[in-house]
């Protein structure tokens, strides 16, 4: 090994000093001035001259991007330190693979390692010992990692609060219980009201920063009494980032990020039935069905029309054949339109579609008098009410797991005469009856359609899993009733849209003659947040002055 190649006087001796957040339960010994002390007797001791200290504070040693370790490793490739000392080798890292780079880069500038309470010194040779002490310090991180994960865990179970309460709460003397902020809290309230009622992202930010009202990270420096930095204003994706957060609703949210190790620190989300969740540990700010409408309506993209205004069914109305949205689009007047059929799809991906053209109006129309009629009757008539619901859910889950039980049969039926037809293929090819390509391109159309039937088959065992443990929630869709209470529904507002409707299924209409200028019918299925689709099918008909008429099943011989 070649040591110490240039002794120039000028030379530096680095004394290289680490300390971390868990090197402080240790006490004074391992604090930055105690190895400072260390070196400089050592150096003194050992005639090491021109000491120069490079220093990281409160860095793990997991970590190897240090702004000290890196002036010193700038410093040693520009020739000119000879000797790196430090008080032990758990100072210069925690990572036996990273230790063994920096020992080596060393090893490449000729630069003498001393870790002096260890006994290390590069300059007596190779220490087979130094590589267990690397080994150890390693373990050492991974253990305490391992516990420090395992009592946060265990402290999140017991409900004790380790985080900052979200924008909208304050702690109190004892921080570990959330109390409401009454300002902020007044401000997540106004938002959710705000997107329910239609108003975009983008109009609530602009807002709130026209108000001047300080966003979070202000908002917390102010009630703390700090200064808040100027600049910070509201952004889109700290309000949806408020519209997706469960602890509005008064959940405590634990262990929902992890890192993959004790050496990679970057966050990662873990899988929801891994999180703690702890009910009603602290005042809701928003009612579940309020939250769960912004959550429906965050993935119900609306669009503005050519006159300026965003229709209230927008994003809410759906294709019966391909289940692709309806958009908005104008000639004479608004009309909806399906997605696929408009952006001609079917060239590039295979989805063939028809119009589904409906009139704005047509559609509001019908949206509004469901509406009206539901509310009033689970106003005018709870009991009864509720249990119409339960009985056309029973019908509608009984059908459906009758659909899909007989789907899973026929699946699981052909299966099985595949694999019958496999072995007789095999038998043949045995026997000399079919060649070897023949049966090879037998063979593998009747394994990939298996494989795509025993794919079939999972899905259809968890959607009858799902039909299975299916409930309707009619309480909730009669909170939201409450919610209006005796306000007259009088027109199909944004609000009112987003609020009761989960969406309408437009089908293709029903023309006089083939060349479709003249609509006689077209079904119209209105689903119900909560409750579905709820009484009867909808038959919209544009020879009865752009009214409607109802029909009990949509195969009705009528239409």
């Amino acid at each position: 090994m070649a040591l110490n190649k240039a002794k120039k006087s000028d030379n530096f001796t680095a004394g290289y000093c680490r300390l971390s957040r868990d090197d402080l339960q240790d006490g004074e010994s391992n604090s930055i001035g105690n190895q400072k002390d260390t070196l400089a007797r050592y150096a003194k001791e050992n005639n090491f001259h021109n000491l120069r200290f490079y220093v990281d504070d409160g860095i793990t040693g997991t970590s190897f991007n240090r702004p000290g370790l890196n002036a010193m490793l700038d410093d040693i490739k520009a020739g000119i330190i000879s000797t790196v000392i430090i008080k032990d080798q758990s100072r210069i890292g925690r990572d036996v693979l990273e230790v063994g780079l920096l020992k080596r880069t060393f090893e490449e500038n000729s630069v003498r390692f001393i870790a002096a309470n260890d006994g290390l010194d590069s300059a007596k040779g190779f220490d087979i010992m130094s590589i267990f002490r690397d080994v150890f310090n390693e373990w050492y991180v991974a253990d305490a990692s391992k516990k420090a994960r395992a009592s946060k865990r265990t402290s999140a179970q017991n409900g004790k609060v380790i985080a900052r309460p979200p924008y909208g709460y304050a702690v109190t003397d004892n921080k570990a219980v959330w109390v409401v902020d009454e300002v902020a809290g007044a401000i997540i309230q106004e938002i959710f009201t705000r997107f329910i009622a239609g108003d975009s992202l983008i109009t609530i930010k602009r807002d709130l920063n026209n108000r001047n009202i300080p966003c979070p990270k202000s908002h917390y420096k102010i009630t703390h009494g700090q200064t808040a930095p100027d600049g910070k204003y509201w952004h889109d994706r700290t309000i949806i980032h408020m519209l997706e957060n469960p602890t509005y609703l008064g959940k405590y949210i634990a262990s929902r990020y992890t890192t993959a190790s004790y050496k990679h620190h970057k966050q990662i989300q873990r899988p929801e039935d891994e999180w703690i969740i702890i009910e009603n540990h602290h005042p809701a700010l928003v009612e579940l069905e309020v939250f769960e409408t912004a959550q429906r309506l965050r993935n119900a993209r609306r669009r503005i029309t050519k006159r300026k205004d965003t229709a209230a069914l927008s994003g809410l109305i759906f294709c019966a054949d391909c289940h692709c949205k309806l958009n908005i689009a104008h000639q004479e007047y608004d009309y909806y339109i399906c997605s696929s059929y408009r952006n001609k799809q079917d060239y590039y991906s295979g989805i063939i579609c028809t119009r589904h053209g409906i009139r704005r109006e047509a559609a509001e129309t019908i949206a509004l008098t469901k509406i009206q009629e539901t509310v009033s009757m689970a106003i005018n008539n709870k009991d009864a009410f509720i249990m119409q619901v339960n009985q056309q859910a029973n019908r509608d889950t009984e059908k459906a797991l009758k659909n899909k039980s007989k789907d899973l049969a026929k699946a699981e039926s052909r299966i099985s005469e595949l694999d019958n037809i496999i072995s007789r293929i095999y038998e043949d090819h045995i026997g000399g009856l079919l060649s070897q390509d023949r049966f090879k391109k037998m063979l593998e159309g009747y394994e990939a359609e298996q494989t795509t039937l025993t794919t079939a088959v999972e899905v259809f065992r968890t959607d009858i899993e799902e039909l299975k443990a299916k409930t309707l929630n009619v309480q909730s869709f009669m909170k939201l009733v409450e919610l209006y209470g005796d306000i007259e529904i009088t027109e199909l507002t944004a609000e009112l849209a987003r609020t009761f409707i989960e969406k309408l299924v437009v089908h293709e209409g029903v023309f006089e003659n083939a060349n479709r200028r003249s609509k006689r019918t077209q079904e119209v299925h209105v689903h119900l947040s909560y409750i579905g689709e709820f009484g009867e099918a909808i038959i919209f008909s544009q020879q009865m002055g752009r009214g409607y008429k109802a029909v009990n099943t949509p195969e009705n011989p009528g239409k």
